[in-house]
């Protein structure tokens, strides 16, 4: 397995509130995206997936869906309680994590930062978004393209740290040599569509250049968020 990945501040953030957790070695990934002022957010990202890898690191588990869902629930217990601070009142963060077994990948999931995998057959989000623009293009209410630029957009309904217990979103699917693990937070997919995703990945040279592509697509498409991706290839 090759993966590469990139955490940029963006083009109008003065600040980088994303983490990313990248092991090829592991087959472990995490991309997360901290929520509240002052340093809360990346105070809460960062958190986040150290909590996420030291749970990998201590235990010896085989069975990596259950390590991804205790790590999430240790995750939201240590930021929920250190919300309780005044300098850290509203703290959160979005995380998706992947662990890659084989031909196995589990996943776990909060907020609105993604998965995908990518093939020559084309691009398929694996996660579901816990935000409000989601829900209404759920009901109808908006159609992709608009919940793009919905000036709500940002408005989340589950993150890790923001409520005592939390609902970890679960998934295990197959991937297959040839296929590639696409994580990435919205400063990525809000600036560059699906489509545009999956040229990018098949078309470059390798997956390091992939990356760099899309992150520089992003920055110069507004960069009005951080920016922050991992690309793994099962090869």
């Amino acid at each position: 397995m090759n993966a590469e990945y990139i955490s940029h501040v963006g083009a109008v953030r003065e600040k980088n509130e994303d983490a990313v957790f990248c092991d090829k070695k592991a087959g472990l990934f995490a991309v997360a995206d901290g929520l509240g002022g002052h340093l809360a957010g990346e105070v809460a990202s960062a958190t986040a997936v150290r909590i996420l890898a030291e749970t990998f690191w201590r235990t010896h588990e085989e069975d990596a869906a259950l390590v991804l869902r205790e790590a999430f629930y240790e995750a939201n217990s240590v930021l929920h309680e250190a919300g309780k601070a005044a300098e850290m009142a509203g703290m959160g963060t979005t995380m998706t994590a992947a662990a890659a077994r084989g031909d196995t990948l589990h996943i776990a999931h909060v907020g609105d930062s993604r998965a995908y995998i990518i093939n020559k057959q084309g691009i398929r989000q694996l996660t579901t978004d816990h935000s409000l623009v989601a829900e209404l293009v759920e009901q109808g209410k908006l159609t992709p393209e608009e919940a793009r630029n919905h000036p709500q957009r940002h408005i989340i309904r589950r993150s890790l740290g923001q409520e005592a217990f939390i609902k970890v979103d679960e998934i295990t699917t197959t991937w297959h040599k040839g296929d590639y693990l696409l994580m990435c937070t919205d400063g990525l997919y809000a600036m560059v569509d699906d489509i545009d995703l999956q040229e990018l990945v098949l078309r470059s040279a390798n997956i390091e250049l992939a990356a760099r592509f899309m992150a520089e697509i992003a920055f110069n498409r507004g960069g009005y968020d951080n920016i922050s991706l991992i690309l793994a290839a099962h090869d």
